[in-house]
């Protein structure tokens, strides 16, 4: 695997390619190490902001690195994982949760008053905006309700993901029996 700074078509970092023109897929993959940052609890939300509309507002890829540069390795050789404890992942897994609780949240609050505006603003007989609501709401309900489940199967996910990235994790040739070969 190459180094983060290997993803440029031009490295950021030289004096030569500074004054370059930034492209969308340079702005990606700052995006992506931003993100990923902020997601960790390395960047705070001002933090996360602050360097996204410092990413956005861009026009040379000169302007990058400063963005970075305490958030990747400085030198080029590999990095190797360390290994996330268990503590770690369900925190993550219970932010998750709280994304999906809001997400779920919003996702009935946003339509049940648009709903009810229109009902109030029409004849307002029999109140139907009570079925869409109901929907939602159930939808609510089962995201708070499955608080653990969603956890862990955001704990697994992650724990996957370490498994992947780790060094240790060789790609083993396949050993099934294909027709032709003994």
């Amino acid at each position: 695997m190459g180094t983060f700074w290997e993803s440029f078509r031009l490295d950021p970092r030289q004096p030569g390619n500074a004054a370059m023109r930034a492209s969308d897929a340079d702005r990606e993959i700052v995006r992506v190490v931003l993100a990923d940052a902020y997601a960790d609890g390395r960047l705070t939300r001002e933090e996360y902001d602050e360097r996204l509309g410092t990413l956005y507002g861009s026009r040379t890829i000169g302007e990058l690195p400063s963005l970075v540069t305490d958030l990747v390795p400085s030198t080029d050789q590999p990095r190797t994982p360390v290994p996330t404890p268990a503590a770690d992942l369900r925190a993550r897994g219970k932010r998750k949760w709280r994304r999906d609780v809001e997400g779920a949240f919003s996702a009935f609050l946003v339509p049940s008053i648009i709903c009810t505006v229109i009902w109030i603003a029409s004849t307002r007989g029999f109140f139907w905006p009570a079925f869409p609501m109901l929907f939602l709401g159930i939808n609510l309900i089962r995201t708070i309700v499955q608080r653990e489940t969603i956890i862990e199967h955001e704990v697994v996910q992650l724990e996957k993901q370490a498994a992947k990235d780790s060094p240790s994790a060789t790609s083993s040739p396949s050993t099934t029996d294909e027709p032709g070969h003994p």
